[in-house]
Order: C-alpha cells, then sequence, then structure tokens
C-alpha cells in the first residue's frame, strides 16, 4: 500500500515548473537562477524582489524513498557552537476567515527558522547531526511518507522537531475541486495527531501554490498559517531573496533528501559567521 501511494506522490509532483508568488498568491516575474540536478526535488535561487516568494520546483526523473545507508556515518562535527534562541516573542496574527501567509516571522529577535519538506530521504546521519546541535526543526511532511518514516519523525521529534503538514499526495492545490482540496488540506490532520501526538497547526502548500481558497480552507480546518520562506538550501548552498545576509525571522526551506546533512551544516556556518539562533517556529506563530 505504501508503494502505491508513493506512486501517486511521484505522479503528482511529477511536471517541473517555476513560479514566483507573491503573498497574496499572484505570479510575478523576476530573474531567478535555476539548478536542475537529476533525480531529485531541487530548490531556485530567489530574486531580490521584497514580496516575492520562490517556489520549490521537481524535476521529472522518478525518485526513490529509501531509507539512507548509515555504514559511512560521519563523525561528530567539532565546533558547531551555534547561538541560543533568546526568549521567543510571538508574532500577532489577523482574525480574518484566511489564513495568513507568512515567509519571515515579525521579530527583532535574531533568529531563523528551518522547515524541511517532503520526506523522501531519512538520513540516521542528519538525526544524529540534529542532535549535536540541538536546534529545532520544523517538519511539513507529506502523508505517505510521513506514515511510511513514523519511527524515523519520532526520533527526530526527541531531538526537537515538530511535524506539521504538506498534504497527502502534494499536488497544486489551485487545481483542485472543493472536495479535493478540503481533503489534502484538513485529511493529515487526525492521523498525524495519532500519530505524532500532536495535531498540526501550520502548514505548507506544495509548490508554494495557493490562492484565497487553499487560505480559507486551511483557516477553516485550525491552521494558523500558511508558511512559505525567504531563503531555500540546495546543493550545500544557501539563496537568500532579499540580500546576502540573512534577516530576523526568515524561514528557510529545506528538503528531506541527500543532500540535506551539508545543506544543514550551510547554514549554521551561516548562522555563527552572523551570530543567529535557529528557533522554534511554533513559539512564534501562536
Amino acid at each position: 500500500m505504501a508503494v502505491a501511494t508513493t506512486v501517486v506522490l511521484m505522479l503528482a509532483i511529477g511536471t517541473s515548473s517555476l513560479h514566483l508568488f507573491d503573498n497574496g498568491g499572484r505570479a510575478t516575474q523576476a530573474a531567478v537562477r535555476t539548478t536542475f540536478p537529476r533525480d531529485d526535488r531541487r530548490v531556485t535561487s530567489t530574486d531580490s524582489t521584497p514580496s516575492s516568494t520562490v517556489v520549490a520546483t521537481v524535476s521529472t526523473a522518478p525518485t526513490t524513498t529509501t531509507e539512507a545507508p548509515s555504514s559511512t556515518t560521519k563523525p561528530m562535527v567539532p565546533g558547531l557552537n551555534l547561538p541560543n534562541p533568546p526568549t521567543p516573542t510571538p508574532m500577532g496574527l489577523p482574525a480574518t476567515g484566511l489564513a495568513p501567509v507568512i515567509s519571515r516571522v515579525t521579530t527583532t529577535n535574531k533568529v531563523i527558522f528551518l522547515g524541511i519538506d517532503d520526506g523522501l530521504t531519512r538520513d540516521p546521519q542528519v538525526l544524529a547531526l540534529l542532535r549535536q546541535a540541538k536546534v529545532p526543526v520544523t517538519m511539513f511532511l507529506v502523508q505517505s511518507q510521513a506514515d511510511a518514516g513514523e519511527d524515523f519523525w519520532k526520533q527526530v521529534q526527541e531531538v526537537g522537531g515538530v511535524v506539521e503538514s504538506h498534504t497527502i499526495t502534494h499536488p497544486d492545490l489551485t487545481k483542485l475541486s472543493a472536495s479535493q482540496l478540503q481533503r489534502e488540506v484538513c485529511g493529515t490532520l487526525d492521523d498525524y495527531e495519532a500519530r505524532f501526538g500532536r495535531r498540526p497547526t501550520l502548514f505548507r502548500p506544495p509548490y508554494g501554490f495557493y490562492n484565497d481558497n487553499v487560505r480559507q480552507v486551511a483557516a477553516s480546518c485550525g491552521f494558523k498559517a500558511l508558511v512559505m520562506w525567504k531563503g531555500a538550501t540546495n546543493d550545500g548552498r544557501l539563496d537568500l531573496q532579499e540580500g546576502p545576509n540573512l534577516q530576523p525571522g526568515d524561514v528557510i526551506l529545506m528538503h528531506w533528501r541527500p543532500d540535506l546533512y551539508q545543506d544543514l551544516l550551510t547554514v549554521f556556518q551561516r548562522c555563527r559567521d552572523e551570530g543567529y539562533a535557529i528557533a522554534r517556529l511554533e513559539d512564534y506563530i501562536k
């Protein structure tokens, strides 16, 4: 059954596309540098337009979901020494019928947040790195991967991870019927609560595609916000939308894929260089 579900996921995300969206979900034009490696989800670099949010793209080659081998375990990383996060300063959210869209948390604290998507690769070395670094991460999981890797995600929870939702089959939500949209946005909630002991409160739409219908449905089933991003990692590189430096409250898009270990090290180095702590997103969106 898990195999069949994964096939559906691959079909749903198999078409490569690239769009930029502002905070209203409208398409914008911008200069974008793209990278399309052979067989895995890749994220483009971003433009400098403050209101734009870069969207992840997907290559058309098939991807196999496997547990990463642990036979070549990397040694402990010396000198991580990441800054400790300060006391959280939760941001206020508007009281409307539409879930707000957040790509940067409103805060003066020198903190950033890591949102790691999908769940296609579950690498024990990443788990060991997160345990050593003692940093929180938000896991936006697709249902099939959440179910298949339940034991792994519970271990990430033990070292500071929080499970949030990224739909059931990773479709373009703007192209679904009302009943399909309701199922994809809200259908993970009971399952995740039963599996992971917590009902998700944050939602990331696949590809970053959303409209007011998506926001309305997300609000109706209890999500506090749609979470986008201000920077993204790719093959050990961190690309930011607004200049060369991190800014307080930036959300960084990452993926559970083979290069996540190196991507995390890159982000850790940037945090050390610029004096930023990595905080728990859920502590700031209440």
